[in-house]
Order: C-alpha cells, then sequence, then structure tokens
C-alpha cells in the first residue's frame, strides 16, 4: 500500500510538472501572437522599424514562429536592408520549405545583394511549389542567365513562354541564351557566315 501511494504521489508531480510546462509554452506562444499582432498594426502604420522590434520580440519568445520570420523578412526588404531581410527568409523557409511568398522574397533578397547563385536557387524552389508563376520563373532565368548557367536560364526561358507567350522581350532572351550556349548563330550570321 504504501508503494502505491508513493507512485500516485510521483505521477500526481509529474501530472502537475507538465501541466505548468503546458500553460507556460501556451503563454509563451500567446505573447509572441500578440506581438506579432502589434507588429502589423505597426506595419500598416508605417512605423517599420517599431515593428521589426517587435517581431524581433516575438522570435525570441517563439523562435519557430514562421509567420514572425516572413514577416521580418518582408519589411527589411522594404527598408532595403537585404542581408536581415535574407537571413528572416532563409529561417522562414527553414521552418515552412512549402511556402511560395518566402522562397520568392529570398530570392529578391539575394538578388537585391547581387547574389545571383543563391537568388536562382530561391527561385528556382519557388517556381516548383507554383510552376506557372511567371515573376519566378523571369527571376529564376534572369539569375541562371547571369551566372552563365545557360542550359537552366534556356529552361526557365521556355517555360516563362508557355506560361505566356506575349511576355515582351521572350523571344530575344531565348535566342540570346542560345547563341551563348552556342546552340545558335548570333543574330546577323545565317549558316555560319557573317552578312554585309
Amino acid at each position: 500500500m504504501y508503494g502505491s501511494s508513493r507512485a500516485g504521489i510521483v505521477i500526481g508531480l509529474w501530472l502537475q510538472s507538465l501541466t505548468l510546462l503546458f500553460f507556460a509554452g501556451c503563454r509563451q506562444q500567446q505573447s509572441a501572437v500578440a506581438l506579432y499582432v502589434d507588429a502589423m498594426t505597426l506595419r500598416e502604420a508605417g512605423q517599420n522599424v517599431m515593428a521589426v522590434g517587435k517581431l524581433n520580440a516575438a522570435v525570441k519568445a517563439d523562435e519557430n514562429f514562421t509567420l514572425a520570420h516572413s514577416l521580418l523578412c518582408e519589411i527589411h526588404q522594404e527598408m532595403t536592408d537585404y542581408v536581415r531581410s535574407a537571413a528572416a527568409c532563409r529561417r522562414a523557409v527553414e521552418l515552412n520549405p512549402w511556402s511560395f511568398e518566402d522562397h520568392l522574397n529570398l530570392g529578391w533578397s539575394f538578388l537585391s545583394m547581387q547574389r545571383p547563385e543563391l537568388a536562382a536557387r530561391a527561385f528556382s524552389r519557388a517556381c516548383e511549389l507554383k510552376p506557372d508563376h511567371l515573376t519566378a520563373n523571369v527571376n529564376a532565368a534572369m539569375s541562371y542567365y547571369e551566372m552563365r548557367d545557360y542550359r537552366r536560364a534556356l529552361f526557365y526561358g521556355k517555360r516563362i513562354q508557355q506560361i505566356d507567350p506575349n511576355t515582351e522581350g521572350i523571344e530575344d532572351f531565348i535566342s540570346d541564351v542560345q547563341w551563348a550556349a552556342g546552340q545558335k548563330s548570333p543574330p546577323g550570321v545565317a549558316s555560319g557566315r557573317p552578312l554585309r
């Protein structure tokens, strides 16, 4: 009898501890959500610096709060702080690899930092998530072209043409990529002879 009451006390203490941890976690999550909501309100009011402060507090309260990282990414882009934007976007895509918007924003951040190799990867992932998104495909094509990866640039160029054949300059882009890749003669050259 003595052993079973002792076991009951241990189980009771364990359940109390578990309950306290659960409620502490809930309070932490509620705090992060409240900070996020405040940040959204501040952003809408044009107070981006204050919104960033709230979002930093939110991710400190809950480091896995994907929406806070995503919003930090967007606000830092608006503030042209592309290094911080890329860091926030990277964390957001780590937490939610299925977020098209976060991959697209990560690509924009890297493109703005003149890092086409990183931008191309982010835009390519965005294209995997939404294959028919014109902007993602255009930026993937341009990033690969800038890297001189003409095979991939051509792949995205042709996809752009399929999505919207009326995209301005797409035929010239594809022609330029084919020429750069050695698949086509340069403009003005027929049968290997330059025009006179």
